[in-house]
């Protein structure tokens, strides 16, 4: 959710038309619409300033794009270019070196455009200073980058995640290597299921018990994947679940076993039918009135000595209020989801699945919670990992009971539905799915229907959302009376009798904070029972907020550091405490290195040593960070959202590649990336990071005037008056397509396309203008704008901005402004700098 500080006092000197100031919670979330309202600034492209000395060192590109097409614009980050540096351009399988006009340049970032005429292949690029040439670096090299499985078998499918797999005229190829032998195994590559963003392969010749990695070629370059998958053998995937580890489950008698024979070997029995088998102390009657709990409980723990499956035959299975608890390698199965049901009031836990259990679940099966005042858990781990656990061909209605809960390693939840009512969990309610600290998650082709909240994931590594249909219901209301008008408001003041969300916060779709290999891939998120009426600011889609108020990261300025070795010996003597998880990352954000971001390999007190080695050592005074990623290899593709108030939305956290591509949002706001700063002055240390970040070829339509279209990439300054360090280096905003219409509020961006600094700092003194900003370099090109009062709006704190090819399709009689710049604060007159607005 959107926790902006006001900019408030700063634009009401400047005019602006402003909400009054009665209510400060409101005003901090109506901060981006104020800016939106406050009077802009007449066009200002800035030249390039006073001209730099060449640097006598080396030039180093830090930052450069994945992928680039002949026509495309992109930037180079790094350091040393000079003032006046030469970019040169090779495709790998030429001789012929092409030097690139540049467009836009100072010391640190290059803007320069492939030429249309180029061949599409690798491309080696390298900068000039006058005096030396940096180091080459390659683009459209595949980036293999994590795997759907965290296990692979022979004949089994299984996909790559990255970027550049599948790219120009060529094939892709897959080889696995054997990182204990290096022995090599060729893979079949299916073409028509893969695309630039993954690969599907079929392998042979698996080894089990071996760990693989996979040599990728999409036929200009290869690159080996970090990550590694382990070998499994081959077998049968009785329950579908398509991963290897699903061959394990043990589904049918062994012959050993004799039902009703004297003598029979018992360890050979796995299918125990809960209404006809002759060795469980109890039978179930399933005739939905007997309490077939205590029967349905013994079978599990029968099933338990040997494993098996619990399987229950076609009728009513009336639990009551009894917990079911499953153990290690047993499922519990029914005929079908139509035909087998149990139905419980859940006045304690209905189904718990033992703390460290593995290879257990849900499979043909309906599960009806009948308490529709209930908020016990339906599903629940004790808040202890488990691990294989699937929910397979299950529907289940959830009353009003609280989510889905589970966490841990290997969990398949698939074509199953999932049903809750408005529910009022710790008084604001919970979402049908809670899963959090978990590896290998799969959620793919399922239902998901719901209220109150939100489903709410986090601390996942490895995860897989597809072809699920998640819907929110707008009935979760409530009459606006007293205790209703001091809520916080963006949109307009609460009234007596307002029919709004019952939760003044916290609803969404889906709410992810802190994933690494991340993919939303062919989702369908819509709405039901009316327009949702959030106006607090709440409301996305798919929403990543590093953490909220408790974010993973600390600051520092470098007293000393090495190629190696960074450290601060000025945050404090002794014993010092920082905020360095698993996953943490050094970044540096200012000086000649900034860009570059490496993992911490050890640390000693206020020392850290990274890996690799810098390209440009640290100079003392520079800042860097100590930023654990909210999204790290993150893919957001192909997703259909309808009637939510905000799309996609990156807030307040650190965001390394991440790619937002070909979404279809229709009435249902926009996509940004809002990363911030603040210091101590707040209790909080943090500078959040973008890096290798693409939003392109997303369709936003506002047909019906409720919530606005947008793509916004800005920054918010907390409690501080000069921007710490680069934040967002050479983002990619390219062929995106927004429809806009007239009289729609500004929730919480205006529509058109936003580079925006936002600027609050109570009691922390006036902005001091020092010609610096936190994004640099961005691209915004080919992106066309229907009906957009400005396509642009920019601001104090966008550097090297280019806009390329803007394309402005309006409806006749409609009259439109590319670009605005806006400065943020009285104390500069300093808006954008060098940004560059062309065509060819």
């Amino acid at each position: 959710m959107l926790r902006i500080r006001s900019i408030y006092t700063s634009l009401l000197r400047r005019g602006g038309a402003l909400e009054p100031p009665a209510r400060r919670r409101g005003r901090r979330r109506r901060a981006i619409a104020i800016l939106a309202a406050a009077p802009l600034a007449a066009l200002a492209i800035h030249p390039s300033g006073a001209a730099l000395a060449d640097a006598v060192a080396k030039p180093v590109i830090i930052n450069k794009p994945f992928t680039a097409k002949p026509g495309d614009v992109f930037s180079l980050a790094g350091s040393g270019f000079g003032s006046t540096p030469r970019v040169y351009l090779k495709p790998r399988r030429l001789t012929t070196t092409t030097e690139l006009p540049v467009k836009t340049a100072d010391d640190a970032t290059i803007v320069v455009e492939v030429p249309k005429a180029a061949v599409f292949d690798v491309y080696e690029v390298w900068v000039a200073n006058g005096a030396a040439t940096s180091p080459h670096v390659l683009i459209n090299t595949p980036q293999p980058q994590h795997f759907d499985n965290p296990e692979i078998a022979a004949g089994a499918h299984f996909r790559i995640f990255g970027r550049n797999l599948l790219l120009g005229t060529l094939a892709p190829t897959a080889t696995l290597v054997d990182v204990g032998t290096g022995a090599q195994i060729k893979a079949v590559v299916g073409v028509s299921a893969s695309n630039a963003y993954m690969l599907d392969v079929t392998p042979t010749g698996v080894l089990a018990g071996h760990a693989y990695k996979v040599l990728v070629s999409n036929g200009y370059a290869s690159a080996m994947s970090e990550a590694s998958v382990a070998g499994h053998a081959a077998g049968v995937d009785r329950f579908a679940i398509g991963q290897p580890w699903a061959y394990d489950f043990v589904t049918a008698d062994g012959p050993g076993y004799k039902a009703g024979v004297k003598g029979t070997n018992l360890a050979d029995h796995h299918v125990f039918n809960v209404r006809t088998d002759v060795v469980l102390p109890t039978l179930a009657k399933g005739d939905g009135k007997t309490n077939d709990g205590p029967a349905i409980q013994g079978a599990i723990n029968v099933a338990a000595r040997y494993g098996g499956v619990v399987y229950l035959p076609a009728g009513t299975y009336n639990i009551g209020s009894t917990s079911i608890s499953l153990t290690s390698n047993v499922v519990l199965q029914g005929q079908s989801a139509s035909a087998t049901k149990i139905i419980y009031t859940a006045t304690k836990p209905g189904f718990i699945i033992g703390a460290g259990a593995s290879m257990t679940g849900f499979v043909d099966l309906t599960l009806q919670n009948q308490d529709k005042t209930s908020t016990t858990t339906n599903l629940g781990t004790w808040q202890q990992p488990v691990s294989k656990v699937i929910i397979q061909r299950v529907v289940w209605d959830l009353g009003t009971g609280f989510s889905i809960n589970l966490k841990g390693d290997r969990i398949a939840i698939l074509n199953s539905t999932f049903k809750q009512a408005i529910n009022s969990w710790n008084g604001s309610g919970a979402g049908a799915l809670l899963i959090t600290n978990t590896t290998n998650l799969t959620l793919k082709n399922n239902t998901i229907r719901w209220a109150s909240n939100q489903n709410a994931f986090g601390d996942l590594v490895n995860a897989i959302f597809e072809n699920n249909h998640f819907t929110r219901s707008a009935s979760d209301t409530v009459v606006a009376g007293p205790d209703q008008l001091s809520w916080p408001w963006i949109v307009r003041p609460i009234r007596l009798g307002d029919v709004l969300s019952r939760t003044a916060a916290g609803g969404r779709q889906v709410s992810l904070n802190f994933g690494t290999n991340i993919v939303f891939q062919n989702n369908i998120f819509d709405t039901s029972d009316g327009v949702i009426q959030y106006n607090a600011g709440d409301g996305e889609t798919i929403l990543n907020e590093g953490g909220g108020g408790s974010p993973r990261e600390d600051f520092g300025t470098v007293t000393t550091a090495s190629a190696a070795i960074i450290a601060d010996d000025s945050k404090c003597s002794g014993a010092c405490t920082w905020k360095v998880y698993p996953n943490s990352k050094v970044v540096i954000v200012s000086g000649a290195g900034a860009g570059q971001w490496r993992k911490i390999a050890a640390q000693n007190g206020n020392s850290f040593t990274v890996d690799p080695p810098f390209d440009v050592v640290p100079a003392a005074g520079d800042h860097f960070t100590i930023s654990a990623p909210s999204y790290e290899n993150a893919l957001i593709r192909n997703n259909t959202m309808v009637g939510n108030p905000i799309g996609i939305a990156m807030y307040h956290g650190v965001f390394l590649n991440v790619s937002v591509v070909g979404n279809q949002l229709t009435n249902n706001g926009g996509i940004y990336l809002l990363p911030s700063q603040a210091n101590q002055r707040a209790g909080r240390n943090f500078f959040n990071v973008a890096r290798n970040i693409e939003i392109n070829g997303n369709v936003l339509k506002n047909l019906n005037g409720n919530y606005p279209s947008y793509v916004s990439i800005g920054f918010v300054m907390m409690t501080q008056n000069v921007f710490w360090g680069k934040s967002v280096l050479a983002a990619e905003v390219r062929n995106n397509q927004i429809t806009a219409r007239s009289g729609t509020f500004p929730y919480t961006f205006g529509e058109g396309y936003n580079h925006l600094t936002f600027y609050q700092n109570p009691g922390g003194g006036a902005y001091v203008e020092e010609g610096n900003g936190a994004m640099w370099g961005t691209v915004w090109q080919g992106n066309s704008c229907a009906n957009c009062a400005v396509n642009y709006n920019l601001s104090t704190g966008a550097m090297d901005t280019t806009i390329w090819n803007a394309k402005a399709t309006n409806s006749p009689g409609f009259v439109s402004t590319i670009l605005k710049d806006v400065t943020i604060a009285n104390s500069t007159k300093q808006a954008s700098t060098r940004t560059l607005v062309g065509k060819d």
